[in-house]
């Protein structure tokens, strides 16, 4: 980790720690709770709390040993642009993602594909970020994105076939 980003984890620490109120500085969104102690301690930043939900992501990510770099998180990176889908179902946004983000996440996956093996996937998951607002996660292994919907999480899967890079989606909803 550079000294810039632990210069910033201890300037955020810091702020947390004063009472500061803060989005969730994994996320970026305004989720966190009052009480500091009583949100997520994060996994992959040491000291650091982030929202219930960036907590259970950053859990299920070390399960599958993809865990999401500090430097990628949304303190760090406000230059990147924002949409927020929380308030769409997965069914509109599959569409719109189908024809806006498709194109640009099939040439991400084919270049990711075509790479060494073992090389650095964070300039395809910074490009994959700009170029698709929403995008919530993108994953190397294997291939997949994800957005938060207001029915759940839809996730994006890539694969090829005798005819190209074929896309398709799940919508894991919430439970009710």
């Amino acid at each position: 980790m550079s000294d810039s980003i632990q210069k910033a984890l201890a300037d955020l620490r810091a702020r947390q720690e004063a009472g500061e109120h803060m989005t969730c500085p994994r996320c970026g969104k305004d989720t966190m709770k009052p009480a500091l102690c009583t949100n997520a301690l994060s996994r992959v930043a040491d000291g650091i709390f982030v929202c219930d939900d960036c907590g259970t992501q950053e859990a299920l990510l070390a399960f599958m040993q993809n865990p999401m770099p500090v430097d990628e998180w949304a303190f760090l990176n406000s230059d990147l642009p924002s949409v927020d889908f929380k308030d769409l179902p997965g069914k509109a946004v599959w569409e719109q993602i189908r024809m806006e983000h498709g194109p640009a996440l099939i040439s991400i996956f084919k270049r990711w594909t075509e790479d060494e093996p073992g090389s650095d996937f964070k300039p395809y998951r910074r490009e994959a970020m700009k170029r698709c607002p929403g995008l919530t996660q993108i994953w190397e292994h294997p291939f997949q994105a994800m957005y938060e919907v207001a029915d759940g999480q839809l996730i994006l899967r890539f694969r090829y076939t005798k005819d190209g890079v074929e896309l398709t989606a799940d919508l894991i909803e919430n439970d009710k």
